[in-house]
């Protein structure tokens, strides 16, 4: 069986955000990570490289600000993360 976890973030830095704990908290669960990191006005990116595990694959994305009615924008940054995922992921 393989699991895949997915997640999104952006300014992590800038708005104080535990992603380096998030991340930490599934890796032990997950054979796979995909985290979805949105152009940031802070080193978001430079920050989930560090975190270095094998599991992780980063793919880089721009948030579409028009669609922050709603919270839209983060359907979209979820769905974009999840089509990363390996499609023979179980779970």
């Amino acid at each position: 069986m393989k699991v895949s976890g997915f997640t999104f973030i952006r300014n992590a830095i800038k708005y104080d955000y535990p992603i380096e704990e998030a991340i930490g908290s599934i890796l032990p669960l997950c054979d796979e990570v995909v985290v979805a990191v949105g152009r940031s006005e802070d080193s978001t990116l430079e920050l989930v490289q560090a975190i270095a595990p094998a599991k992780i694959r980063i793919i880089e994305t721009t948030w579409d600000d028009t669609l922050r009615e709603g919270g839209q924008v983060l359907a979209e940054e979820t769905n974009k993360a999840f089509a990363a995922t390996d499609p023979e992921s179980d779970w």
